[in-house]
């Protein structure tokens, strides 16, 4: 099956997750934001002393309105594309998987920070666009764009770069795995 046939009008998988961000936030607001990242936030060693779920719960959190808005335009600028191009369903394991890229680079390399949000789940969905745009022979640059922003971003005090690169090489993974090439098809944004 291509991924011609799995294309989708609503990229409602993108709005509930964007909902699921927005309702996590107000959780912070209610129960405090230093509460909860101290009880979730993802670190390094967490998977060893057994606090895995930190790497699901940690995805959601987000240091501040300023941080969730701008993950939140990413999410829907990259999800709102690639959704609508492959589905729900494997756009929704891409991001699933790079959550577990972003966990596991951080377990292996989070130094002494606590890390939260949602942008290593975003950049395995900047990888996955720039996949679908070469699977299916569409300029890349849109994507290239987005990663080449997002990466200079990622080493600026205070970010998870391990989180960014670990989102984004599974992003990479899984979209070659699923993504089946097509011809003529853009990503958007060009």
């Amino acid at each position: 099956m291509k991924d011609t046939q799995n294309k989708v009008k609503y990229p409602i998988a993108t709005f509930i997750l964007f909902a699921l961000n927005v309702a996590a936030f107000i959780w912070e607001c209610v129960v405090g934001e230093d509460e909860l990242v101290w009880n979730f936030a993802m670190y390094e060693g967490a998977i060893q002393d057994g606090e895995w779920y930190r790497g699901l719960i940690s995805c959601f959190l987000h240091y501040g309105f300023p941080h969730l808005a701008s993950n939140m335009a990413c999410l829907l600028l990259y999800g709102y594309s690639l959704e609508t191009k492959i589905g729900h369903k494997k756009y929704l394991l891409i991001y699933f998987v790079a959550i577990i890229g972003n966990a596991l680079l951080v377990n292996f390399f989070g130094k002494n920070g606590l890390h939260v949000g949602a942008s290593g789940a975003i950049w395995g969905l900047m990888t996955a666009n720039l996949v679908y745009c070469l699977k299916s022979h569409t300029s890349p640059l849109y994507a290239i764009r987005g990663i080449a922003i997002n990466l200079a971003y990622s080493f600026k005090e205070g970010v998870s770069w391990q989180g960014h690169i670990g989102g984004g090489i599974a992003g990479v993974l899984i979209a070659l795995a699923i993504i089946e090439g097509t011809k003529g098809q853009d990503v958007g944004g060009e």
